[in-house]
């Protein structure tokens, strides 16, 4: 089953959350996309509109993908798994005032609680009855009634979201009221095969090394510089609930002795931004990644820290506000502190330069940043060390002046160009 993905639309009373692929989601759980849909409003006190020819599945109001996933969890626990197995492969059908699930692996049939409001909808826009249970109830003696077969026909426009009308959440007028949805996303292992995979049950530190794995095998095979191989991995990370902790597993993936020479932070640049961009706590995990790698190359890359640090920014990948961030304050959490210092302080130049970087002119290079004793002056310290010079001298001429009892018009004449 795919992710959900929600788009809020409008502003003010006329804000509402679309669900864009509501019809990918009904058809992995064989179920018409109004069902979800509903509940959705049932849970959130929302109303709803389905509007299929155009697939388009609203929920009033806005909400967050995340919470509106976590509820879409609820509805596959009630109304998709088998009670029995556990297993998604089952079909809902109608008979005789009650809301039956037939499981295709197991073959158990059940009854769905009708105490949810969704029931009352299903009852009343029942799904398309499979043919083949058909059949065998019919083989059990269980014939289908007249009023069942003529609700079955009826529901023929609406399957897998065929209708052609549209719910207001005003259709139902029984009371009710959101059941709550299970904390922390807990999920049985039958859930687990469709939505959120029995690798979540697994520690973290279990997943943060199939995810290395896969990382690795991914760079093996020469899939980290495609667009689709990159995809791959942040979907698996996404999976697996690492997405923001994958940063840190990347640089220790890509990256070597050679990351200044052969500029591999430009090599991987996008890959990169699929997972730190806009995302500050992802960028704090790739710094920790890089102190690592820096201390497995210590001798090649400690004096190169700060050529490292320069390239994350030059390339949009790390922001100033986290490069300033790591640098206010050394952590034990990847490397030793007394080593996250050392390479703080190889990078200081850097930092230095983005503190005073607003105050800088457009034509100030970067390129010519110090960052070691063998490189000329940078164009940055020349111009401190210049404007320190004058300072001086201003200091100096005040103090004269103020012995001699220099007329106005001598302090006119010296008045310096940075004081106007």
């Amino acid at each position: 089953m795919p992710k959900l993905s929600a788009k809020v639309e409008g502003k003010g009373n006329g804000i509402k959350t679309v669900i864009s692929n509501m019809s990918d989601i009904a058809k992995a759980l064989e179920r018409p996309p109004m069902y979800p849909t509903k509940y959705f409003g049932c849970e959130l006190g929302a109303q709803t509109n389905f509007d299929a020819k155009n697939e388009r599945y609203i929920v009033n109001g806005e909400h967050d993908a995340n919470k509106l996933q976590d509820i879409l969890d609820g509805f596959i626990k009630k109304f998709v798994l088998c009670k029995s197995c556990e297993n998604p492969e089952t079909q809902l059908f109608v008979r005789k005032n009650c809301i039956k699930s037939k499981c295709k692996a197991c073959g158990c049939s059940f009854d769905i609680d009708l105490k949810h409001k969704l029931s009352t909808y299903i009852m009343k826009n029942p799904p398309k009855i499979d043919v083949d249970f058909s059949k065998a109830e019919e083989k059990n003696g269980k014939k289908t009634s007249g009023a069942d077969a003529n609700a079955a026909a009826g529901a023929a426009d609406i399957i897998h979201g065929s209708d052609k009308g549209s719910s207001n959440g005003d259709d139902d007028d029984d009371d009710w009221e959101p059941e709550p949805v299970e904390p922390n996303g807990m999920l049985s292992a039958g859930m687990g095969k469709l939505v959120l995979d029995k690798d979540l049950e697994k520690s973290e530190e279990q997943r943060l090394d199939m995810l290395h794995n896969f990382f690795v095998k991914a760079k093996d095979e020469g899939r980290v510089s495609d667009a689709k191989g990159q995809t791959a991995l942040r979907d698996e990370a996404e999976r697996l609930e690492l997405k923001q902790k994958a940063s840190l597993l990347l640089a220790n993936v890509l990256f070597d002795d050679k990351i200044v020479a052969d500029k591999q932070i430009n090599t991987h640049r996008n890959l990169l931004l699929r997972f730190v961009m806009n995302d500050k706590k992802a960028q704090r995990y790739l710094l920790g990644g890089i102190e690592q790698v820096i201390h497995k190359y210590e001798s090649e890359l400690l004096a190169k820290s700060a050529h490292i640090i320069k390239g994350l920014y030059d390339a949009d990948v790390c922001l100033e506000d986290a490069l300033l961030a790591w640098g206010d304050k050394p952590s034990s959490k990847y490397v030793s502190k007394t080593f996250a210092k050392k390479i703080i302080e190889n990078a200081q130049p850097v930092l230095t330069w983005l503190v005073n970087a607003e105050e800088e002119s457009e034509a100030e290079s970067d390129d010519d940043i110090a960052f070691g004793g063998d490189v000329k002056e940078s164009e940055f310290l020349r111009q401190q060390r210049e404007k320190a010079a004058k300072e001086e001298q201003k200091a100096a001429a005040s103090a004269a002046k103020a012995s001699n009892g220099t007329a106005q018009a001598d302090d006119e004449e010296d008045l310096d160009i940075d004081d106007i």
